[in-house]
C-alpha cells in the first residue's frame, strides 16, 4: 500500500474518498496529473466535516481538502453552499480561495481550498484585529436579488424569530431524551423565555439595509492570525447567511463562543473596546451598535446552550462522528460554573 493510501485510510469514509480523489475532474481541476503523488494528512475535525492538508507535488502549493458528513442547516447541498460563499467572499481578502467542489448524491461532498497560514485568535491580544477582519467581510457588497443560483445565501429575514425557533427545537430534543436533567433544562428554558421577552424591542433595532454576508460561527479556532500589519483570516464558512452584522458580533463576543476553544470569557471593558474599534472601522453609530450587539449576545447564548443540550443527547446516544474533547466541553457548558456565568452576563446586558 502506498503512503498516500495509508493516510487516506484514516478518513471516516475512506472508500468513497479514495475513489473521489482519483476522479479525472478532481485531478484536472487541480492539475495533479493522473498518478496520485500527493499525500494527505489530517488537519482538523468538526462536528460535520473532516479536513486534510496536502501539498501539490509540482507547484509546492498547500491545499485543504474538506470532506462533508452532514449539515447544521439541514441543507442537501452543504458543501456546494460553502463553496458558493467562498466565491462571494474572495474579494474581501480575508478568506481562503476556492479551487474545487464536488457533491454527489449518496456520497460525502468534497471541497478543495487554499491553505492559509496562521494561529488561532487570542482574545487577550487580537480583538482589534478580529474587528478589522469582520469589518472587511461585513462591508463586502452583496446583492441577494442578483444571486439567484440554487446555492445562494439563505436570507435570515427574521433572525430573532429563527434563533428562538431553532433553540426551542434543540431544547425539545434534550427535554424528550432520557438524559435530560430537570435543573439544567429549567435554566436553559428561562434564558429562552428572556429572549422571547426581548424579541419585540429587538426587532425594532434591526434594519434590513444593514444586512450583509455573515459567518455565524465565529469561535477563535476559525480565525487564522499572523499579527498587526500582516494577513489575518476567517476560514470556516460552514454556516454563512445573509443577515444582520450584529448577529456575527454577538456570536463573536458571547461567552458561549469564547469559552468553546479557550475557556476565555470577555470582560465588559474588552467588549466595549472591540465595539468601539469596529465602529471606527465602519463609521457607524455606536449606541445602536452596542444595543444590537447586546441583543445578539443574549440570543447567541440561548442558541449555544440549546445546541449543547441537543449535542449532549446525540453523544449519549452514540452518534457516528465522535470527538471526546468536544463531548467534554459540551458537558462543561451544561453545568456550573459556566451556566452561572452566562446567566450573569445576560442579566448585565438587560
Amino acid at each position: 500500500m502506498n503512503s498516500w493510501q495509508r493516510n487516506i485510510e484514516t478518513f471516516a469514509k475512506a472508500p468513497e474518498i479514495l475513489r473521489r480523489i482519483t476522479e479525472p475532474a478532481y485531478r484536472e481541476a487541480l492539475a495533479l496529473g493522473t498518478e496520485v503523488r500527493e499525500e494527505y494528512h489530517f488537519l482538523a475535525r468538526g462536528e460535520y466535516n473532516e479536513n486534510f492538508v496536502f501539498i501539490h507535488p509540482d507547484s509546492g502549493k498547500k491545499y485543504v481538502l474538506r470532506i462533508n458528513h452532514g449539515s447544521q442547516m439541514q441543507l442537501e447541498r452543504q458543501i456546494s453552499y460553502e463553496a458558493h460563499a467562498l466565491k462571494l467572499l474572495e474579494a474581501s481578502g480575508r478568506t481562503p480561495k476556492l479551487y474545487y467542489c464536488s457533491e454527489k448524491s449518496g456520497e460525502p461532498g468534497i471541497l478543495v481550498m487554499e491553505f492559509l497560514e496562521g494561529i488561532a485568535l487570542d482574545y487577550a491580544k487580537d480583538l482589534k484585529l478580529g474587528a478589522e477582519i469582520l469589518t472587511d467581510i461585513h462591508g463586502l457588497p452583496y446583492n441577494r436579488e442578483e444571486d439567484r443560483g440554487e446555492d445562494r445565501l439563505y436570507f435570515a429575514k427574521d433572525p430573532l424569530v429563527e434563533m428562538l425557533s431553532e433553540s426551542a427545537r434543540l431544547q425539545r430534543v434534550y427535554e424528550l431524551s432520557p438524559f435530560m436533567e430537570d435543573s439544567v433544562y429549567s435554566r436553559l428554558h428561562a434564558l429562552w423565555k428572556k429572549g422571547v421577552e426581548e424579541k419585540e424591542r429587538g426587532e425594532k433595532l434591526l434594519r434590513q439595509e444593514e444586512f450583509c454576508i455573515i459567518n455565524t460561527e465565529l469561535n477563535s479556532g476559525n480565525f487564522l492570525m499572523n499579527g498587526e500589519g500582516k494577513k489575518n483570516y476567517l476560514v470556516d464558512w460552514e454556516k454563512p447567511l445573509y443577515g444582520h452584522f450584529a448577529q456575527d458580533l454577538g456570536h463573536f463576543l458571547s461567552p458561549t463562543t469564547t469559552f468553546w476553544k479557550t475557556d476565555y470569557i470577555l470582560s465588559e471593558k474588552e467588549i466595549k473596546g472591540f465595539l468601539e474599534h469596529y465602529q471606527k472601522c465602519r463609521d457607524i453609530e455606536l449606541t445602536a451598535l452596542q444595543e444590537q450587539t447586546a441583543l445578539f449576545i443574549l440570543y447567541n447564548c440561548i442558541r449555544g446552550l440549546s445546541w449543547c443540550a441537543m449535542a449532549y443527547t446525540e453523544y449519549k446516544k452514540g452518534r457516528d462522528l465522535q470527538n471526546e474533547d468536544t463531548f467534554q466541553k459540551i458537558k462543561a457548558y451544561l453545568q456550573d460554573p459556566f451556566l452561572t456565568k452566562v446567566e450573569e452576563c445576560c442579566k448585565k446586558l438587560f
